[in-house]
């Protein structure tokens, strides 16, 4: 019996969105703008997590700040997660709904490789925060086992389903610590053990 649906959330419950903008006027505000920086920070975001296994404060701020030549100071971030809240489709389709409808069945949680307040703040503001009962991934981030343990709460990995779009991240991993698994594309799923949809909206159907 399935008790616990365990989301993503970049390509899962926001799909389609660009941080560009978000980067380019944190860096305007900080005073540190340039089309080099802005490139820089854009190649390094992926980077970052073959360096840690982790996201906090301080190694964030020294990575970057080491990438850019450029001492970040401590507000630096609180400006970029003001920034990051409006990186939101314009269009949310149904997806209040058919969470709303879910967290009447199920519990309801976050597996997000980030900083928690920062997408908690995205998330606001798409008014579907409310629906997600805890956060994991900022203390210990995918694909680590930990991640996966910590996000099934109490229960079995059986009675969980994991549900996210990069195969490797949400898919491969989970199925070989026993979780069920959802996979959001719109490619060809060539894999037997996992339900493949191409958007949120169609939960509502299968679960």
């Amino acid at each position: 019996m399935i008790k616990r649906l365990i989301f993503n959330i970049d390509g899962t419950l926001i799909r389609n969105v660009q941080f560009k903008d978000a980067i380019t006027q944190t860096l305007k505000e900080t005073g540190i703008y340039s089309n080099e920086n802005l490139n820089i920070f854009l190649n390094s975001i992926k980077d970052y997590e073959k360096h840690y296994d982790n996201y906090n404060r301080t190694d964030y701020l020294n990575f970057f700040g080491n990438r850019l030549g450029i001492k970040l100071e401590n507000n630096f971030l609180e400006i970029f997660f003001k920034n990051l809240k409006t990186a939101i489709p314009s269009d949310f389709g149904e997806i209040p709904e058919v969470l709303q409808y879910l967290s009447k069945k199920y519990e309801l949680v976050l597996l997000s490789n980030y900083f928690e307040k920062s997408q908690r703040n995205r998330l606001e503001a798409m008014g579907i925060n409310k629906y997600f009962k805890e956060y994991y991934g900022e203390n210990k981030i995918k694909p680590y086992d930990e991640a996966y343990l910590k996000s099934k709460g109490t229960h079995k990995p059986s009675e969980c389903i994991i549900i996210g779009d990069d195969l490797k991240l949400d898919i491969e991993r989970p199925l070989k610590l026993g979780f069920k698994t959802i996979l959001v594309t719109d490619k060809e799923n060539l894999l037997k053990d996992t339900i493949k949809i191409q958007n949120i909206e169609e939960l509502r159907n299968i679960l």
